[in-house]
C-alpha cells in the first residue's frame, strides 16, 4: 500500500487505512494485557466468542491526526475510554481503569 503524501496535503478522514493493527488481551484472571502493534493481518477469534453467538460486540476507534509540527496527537483519548466503559458496563464487558 502506497504511503499518501499527508506532508504537503491534509490527511481526509476515513479515505486511507493502516498497514498496522492494534491489539489488546483481556483475561479474566489477569486483565487486560500489554497493547501490541503488528502489521495488518487476519486475526483469529475464539468460536465460543459471544460476539459470534449474541453479538455482543464493543469497537470505539481512537482518533489520531498529525500536528503540523509532523507529531502525532490523539484526539480525546480520555472520553474514548469514557464512552468505552460506559458501553462495556451496559453490556456487561469489563472495564478498563482510567489513570
Amino acid at each position: 500500500m502506497k504511503k499518501p503524501d499527508f506532508i504537503n496535503k491534509p490527511l481526509p478522514f476515513g479515505v486511507y487505512n493502516t498497514d498496522h493493527i492494534l491489539e489488546i488481551d483481556y483475561s479474566v484472571e489477569h486483565g487486560w494485557k500489554k497493547p501490541e502493534i503488528s502489521q495488518f493481518r487476519n486475526f483469529e477469534i475464539h468460536p465460543f466468542n459471544s460476539s459470534l453467538h449474541y453479538a455482543i460486540q464493543l469497537f470505539e476507534g481512537m482518533k489520531a491526526f498529525k500536528t503540523d509540527d509532523h507529531k502525532i496527537s490523539l484526539y480525546r483519548p480520555e472520553m474514548n475510554m469514557i464512552r468505552m466503559n460506559n458501553s462495556a458496563k451496559r453490556l456487561s464487558l469489563p472495564v478498563t481503569i482510567l489513570i
